[in-house]
């Protein structure tokens, strides 16, 4: 597979490239269902591909479009754009973002060259918010370079990142990407109208291209695969609420900016970023294993394993900029870890050294040097289409100036997070520099709210400026320190500490898979058999987050339901979402929770628990039996 067009072919391509300018235009096209004529859908019917030059390349090959619908439907056929002297025999193909092909047909007859219309021997259901890709298998053909430089719409549909993809040999699944080159491969898509009814549509013209050329085909991308929903895809609209808005980022349209990210499936409102710190890939039992267990994203990873593996399996990354072999599946930069305290808040001037390796400050003890170590490293990143992430810890937690603290948060990042333990760490319910310096007392200090109070002192932080960014929450899963006799968490209590994350607004999770005491050591926590207690725990736990995503991915209000608990109120899809567990002082027992003017209802489901619950004058009554317990409501008026 050749990564750079070079030789004759990379020559022939660039004296081929030919600048077109124009749009690309969501067709209306006719089809016929029970007698009645319906509009569909297709990106390129009225493009004009008059000086779309072929590629020299004559290798078979696997050439498609991936995209996603915002509506619910069914793709009808496949099209393609057959090169003159194109002598190939042809297959058509549908396939989801796994990789797992859906349907296909061979054409009973073909013009020479142009536009090829494939019907497909039955409609395939298409699930909104689902990446799909349509294919055709060819030897020869005609290419567009930078056509998807960015995202193409038409009507429903839209393309999902560098969009044309291809594999080279037989026909299996394309996902590998060259230059966003456009492979010319279409559809025929019909909205869904009621059960089995196509909605007819408007014409919709797709947004504006940049100039495209011939180019060859090379590299590859796979977008993360998305789990069911609790909720169906939005079809009803809550009343909305006279009540003010939590500040937010602005979910997972703020990801829109970082192609990679897009192009991996970050913005779909399906997707949460759910993910596991420093951790080595070399397998496929590996990866089944993290799968398995709900993860989907890696921050952090040693220097051998495998992005292309990672890439195959539709996983994410966010790496150190040092590393080599990026894809589409390495979303973000890693600026540093915990640099808040092991450089401290100053201006001093950075050695280049490490922990471990001396002291990093050039005058230690006069001097801190963390905001050169953050200047540096954000300098030296290889590129800004990635997004930058770093991990703070005590320093910006507890120890720093808002104004110190603030601008480590603030100047550098586009995700931060910080890793407070409060269930494990043996010196934070102590220290009076820590845990009791914001009130939180050795009888109050393990206790999953306290994960929360981080997240309200991280948003706190970043709202200085003005601007918001995505705040991740960090949760241990075992025993992250060196002493014995500290604390190790249980499942329960992880449930608990990544549940009041998300009520207090965190945009990810991030797991912290290492035990450096304890009875068990491992670097592989999630994996291995010292996990073995938790592992059930965090698994459903995930599948609970995961299935929560589009309720997660919207914007909360601001409501107190009690100020005893920890609540989030959310909206979709025609009813509100409430998520509640103790607050900080812990007081367990029943509870009431008051629901706002606007919101009313006879009785609310408890999500998860098999149960609902009566709602009697605009007043929930609950039991809440552990300091970890939640509850989450959806409400339907």
């Amino acid at each position: 597979m050749l990564r750079r067009p070079t030789g004759r072919r990379g020559r022939l391509a660039l004296i081929g490239a030919v600048v077109l300018s124009f749009f690309a235009t969501a067709t209306v096209v006719t089809a016929s269902v029970a007698g009645e004529q319906v509009n569909g859908y297709t990106f390129f019917a009225d493009s004009d591909v008059s000086k779309v030059a072929v590629d020299p390349d004559s290798k078979p090959v696997e050439l498609g479009l991936r995209f996603t619908s915002s509506a619910d439907g069914t793709i009808t056929s496949v099209r393609f754009l057959k090169a003159k002297g194109d002598r190939s025999a042809h297959r058509v193909s549908v396939w989801n973002a796994r990789g797992k092909r859906l349907a296909s047909a061979i054409p009973t007859r073909e013009s020479r060259s142009g536009w090829q219309q494939v019907t497909l021997p039955k409609p395939v259901d298409v699930v909104a918010g689902e990446m799909y890709v349509v294919s055709y298998h060819t030897s020869r053909y005609r290419a567009s370079q930078q056509y998807f430089a960015q995202p193409i719409s038409a009507g429903p549909l839209t393309t999902v990142g560098a969009a044309g993809v291809y594999a080279y040999g037989s026909g299996g699944f394309p996902e590998q990407t060259w230059e966003a080159s456009n492979y010319w491969v279409d559809l025929t898509f019909q909205k869904a109208r009621g059960p089995g009814r196509p909605e007819p549509g408007p014409s919709a013209s797709a947004s504006p291209i940049p100039t495209p050329s011939a180019s060859p085909t090379v590299a590859p991308t796979v977008a993360p695969t998305i789990a069911p929903t609790v909720a169906p895809q939005p079809t009803a609209t809550a009343p909305t609420l006279d009540l003010p808005r939590v500040g937010w980022e602005g979910g997972p349209s703020y990801y829109a900016a970082f192609p990679h990210a897009t192009a991996s499936g970050w913005t779909n409102p399906s997707f949460f970023p759910i993910g596991v710190w420093y951790e080595g890939v070399y397998t496929q039992s590996e990866i089944d294993k993290d799968r398995e267990v709900g993860l989907n994203t890696y921050v952090m990873l040693t220097d051998q394993s495998d992005l292309g593996l990672i890439r195959r399996n539709g996983m994410t990354a966010m790496t150190m900029g040092s590393r080599s072999g990026q894809g589409d599946e390495s979303i973000g930069w890693i600026l540093q870890d915990e640099v808040d305290m092991w450089g401290g808040a100053g201006d001093g001037t950075w050695t280049g050294k490490y922990p471990g390796q001396g002291h990093p400050c050039v005058t230690p003890n006069k001097h801190d040097c963390g905001f050169d170590v953050m200047d540096t490293l954000t300098e030296r990143l290889p590129d800004r289409t990635r997004m930058r992430y770093t991990n703070y810890g005590k320093g910006v937690m507890f120890w720093q100036s808002d104004g110190d603290a603030a601008r480590f948060v603030n100047n550098y990042t586009d995700i931060i997070s910080n890793d407070i333990y409060w269930y494990t760490d043996p010196n934070v319910c102590y220290s009076s520099s820590e845990g009791p310096s914001m009130g939180v007392t050795a009888a109050t200090c393990r206790r999953a709210a306290n994960y929360g109070l981080t997240m309200d002192r991280m948003r706190e932080l970043d709202a200085m400026d003005g601007k918001r960014q995505p705040i991740y929450a960090f949760v241990e899963v075992g025993h992250p320190f060196t002493e014995n006799d500290a604390p190790t968490i249980n499942g329960d209590q992880i449930a608990g500490a990544v549940m009041n994350s998300l009520i207090h607004e965190a945009r990810g999770i991030l797991y912290f898979n290492h035990n450096f005491g304890g009875s068990c050591i491992s670097q592989h926590v999630l994996r291995d058999t010292c996990g073995r207690a938790v592992r059930p725990a965090v698994t459903e736990l995930n599948k609970r987050v995961t299935a929560l995503a589009p309720v997660l991915n919207t914007q909360s209000y601001e409501w107190e339901f009690n100020p005893r608990l920890d609540t989030m109120l959310k909206a979709y899809d025609g009813s509100y979402y409430v998520f509640a567990m103790l607050g900080r002082d812990g007081t367990t027992g029943p509870q009431q929770l008051k629901l706002p003017p606007g919101l009313s209802a006879s009785k609310a489901e408890v999500l998860f628990e098999n149960r609902t619950v009566a709602i009697a004058d605009g007043v929930i009554q609950d039991g809440f039996s552990q300091e970890f317990t939640y509850h989450i409501y959806k409400i339907t008026p």
